[in-house]
């Protein structure tokens, strides 16, 4: 059964009720005197808090090295990039949740239930408050800390300490996780979706790591693997289109060449990896998913984001508003899963996919005698007869991480796991380069995450795992490396993760430095595009900041001039990153501080 999620105005416009017909009290007669009686009522309510709960969150990936936007009316992530905001930005700055969980909390005992099911209640309802803190506290580095549920003209007050909010955060999830179940027997009102222990636990394995608190966070982490209620996904078999790509990828890796390569189990590790997001996987039945954000296909609860942001346009109903860039492209192992491939300059890569392009993908206008790019029908046609490996631009997308495939729409790359009518092979087109609003300017566009399943054709409906078992696995090998060092434990997790993607172990050994740079590595491929890189960039501290968030970054080729039919001379500029050391927090906005004027004293260096 699907957890029902409902909005917290709604909380006083309807009962559930305990019989199968639905019990509805007209909103006029609903009141705080008559709502907080029984328990149908902190059912309501918790719905309520539970619509709290995040999705997907590709959003902070693009406030980093890992993705961009082309389109600022969508966000400032391009701005941030460039070290362009102000404290007339909002990164977030918001107490809702914890006001609403206060509220719940505050009123739930007038309740006449059972006391053991209100305890429960209670936790779970906690679970998003100190979520809530948690990401206050490492967007903003401190927040107000409240339990009550303040009048809206109470005094002004300053915020707690980065400190006291950590403190706090780490006492609640590890309280909260004793009070919460492993499991729920998906009953209604015990539906699968909802908070469990390895949920709280997982949460502060992760605020803990984000603290730099480690011995906490191996213990957290620790402890959702050792209580063995959550794994890895993998598929069973191949269906009929992945069979097909499974021949495709005999272009992309040369495995007689690659002994260590066990072939079935490369090609089975991509969808591995990627089908734990798609259709009947995506649910919180799949084990890898610790907590889960549900869809509906239904007109209000349902994620644009997936169908639409980040497909290309050449799908159907994609703006690719939202696009990796080359430095993650760059970070993507090579096969051997420990090295990583020789780079290329942004000019050697322009000269590549030029003549790439002008080989195989130009045609004569009749009309004009101009140059132009063959139609999308044709360049199928057209990729599907090239020998991949005999082009130049791309020996770069061969012989890497499975996951790399699994991820990444790059050109030519086939993709036959889709709602595409027909054979599909990316197109980046580079006459519509920093042109065309939906095409992207990286030259890339995801397909991890990407949805399949669309609802009244821009939307999605499939589940979305807001925690994944695979993050609890790398917060536990970052923790250990910096308790104790790298050795075979940090290496049986790992290898947990190579084995469901098909990749090498990792090395048996390494120097805590390199084992410190190998595990920030293998997290940013493994979670890329969840939203995780943004506070991992920062914890890892200012000079890593300054080597990453420097620089341009650059599309694949230069824009082609279609009337003086040449090239440019310099590869598309997409962003150039600039970093400031302010930018290890954001500010608190002026919004907030036209409201209480003491943020004012609390505000962050540099805005």
């Amino acid at each position: 059964m699907k957890l029902n999620y409902i909005t917290f105005s709604a909380l006083f416009c309807a009962a559930l009720a305990t019989s199968c017909d639905l019990e509805v009290t007209p909103p006029s007669d609903i009141s705080t005197e008559t709502f907080w009686k029984n328990e149908n009522d902190a059912w309501s309510a918790l719905n309520g808090v539970y619509a709290q709960m995040p999705g997907f969150d590709i959003w902070d990936e693009m406030y980093t090295d890992n993705a961009h936007s082309h389109k600022p009316w969508e966000g400032p992530y391009e701005l941030l990039q460039m070290n362009g905001i102000t404290a007339g930005n909002d990164f977030g700055y918001d107490y809702s949740t914890v006001r609403i969980v206060n509220t719940f909390l505050q009123n739930i005992d007038q309740c006449d239930m059972d006391e053991t099911l209100k305890a429960r209640m209670k936790a779970e309802a906690r679970f998003f408050r100190a979520w809530n803190y948690l990401q206050l506290v490492t967007r903003f580095g401190k927040a107000y800390l409240f339990e009550d549920v303040p009048e809206y003209n109470a005094p002004q007050v300053r915020c707690n300490s980065k400190e006291d909010v950590q403190a706090y955060v780490l006492k609640e999830l590890e309280e909260i996780a004793e009070l919460l179940p492993d499991e729920y027997n998906g009953n209604k009102f015990y539906e699968a979706g909802r908070i469990t222990r390895a949920a709280a636990l997982s949460v502060r394995a992760r605020a803990a790591l984000y603290f730099g608190n480690y011995p906490e966070a191996e213990k957290s982490a620790g402890l959702v693997i050792s209580e063995g209620h959550h794994d890895l996904f993998y598929v069973t078999s191949l269906n009929a289109n992945q069979q097909k790509e499974a021949q495709e990828m005999e272009k992309y890796i040369d495995f007689n060449q690659h002994p260590e390569i066990n072939k079935d189990k490369f090609i089975k590790g991509i969808f591995n990896y990627e089908n734990l997001w798609h259709a009947e996987n995506a649910n919180p039945q799949n084990p890898e998913y610790i907590l889960t954000r549900e869809y509906m296909a239904d007109d209000n609860n349902n994620d644009g984001s997936r169908y639409t942001y980040i497909r290309p346009s050449q799908m159907g109903s994609g703006y690719c508003s939202y696009e990796p860039m080359q430095d993650l492209v760059d970070a993507y192992w090579s096969i051997d899963g420990k090295t990583l491939p020789t780079p290329i300059t942004p000019e050697q890569r322009m000269r590549a996919y030029a003549d790439m392009w002008q080989t195989y993908f130009f045609t004569k206008n009749e009309d004009t005698g101009l140059n132009e790019s063959i139609k999308p029908d044709k360049y199928r046609e057209k990729v599907a007869t090239l020998d991949i490996k005999a082009i130049p631009y791309m020996q770069e997308f061969r012989n890497r991480d499975s996951r790399l495939y699994a991820s990444i729409q790059f050109p030519l790359k086939g993709w036959q796991e889709t709602d595409f009518p027909g054979e599909y092979y990316f197109m980046w087109d580079p006459l519509k380069a920093g042109i065309d609003g939906n095409e992207s300017w990286t030259g890339y566009c995801y397909r991890k995450m990407v949805s399949l399943t669309p609802y009244k054709g821009y939307n999605s409906a499939e589940d979305y795992p807001v925690l994944r078992y695979a993050e609890v696995l790398l917060t536990y090998a970052e923790a250990h490396i910096m308790t104790t060092g790298w050795d075979e434990k940090v290496t049986t997790e790992l290898n947990k993760l190579r084995d469901r993607c098909g990749m090498p172990p990792v090395p048996t050994s390494l120097s805590k430095d390199d084992a410190i740079e190998f595990v920030r590595n293998e997290r940013r491929i493994e979670l890329a595009g969840e939203g995780h890189r943004y506070e991992d960039i920062r914890r890892y501290g200012t000079e890593y900041c300054a080597k990453v968030m420097n620089g341009t970054t650059y599309a694949p080729c230069g824009v082609y001039d279609s009337q003086k039919q040449a090239w440019s001379t310099t590869p598309y500029r997409v962003v150039e990153k600039t970093w400031d050391d302010r930018l290890m927090w954001m500010p608190i906005p002026t919004s907030a501080i036209d409201v209480n004027p003491l943020l004012k004293e609390d505000q962050n260096p540099g805005y």
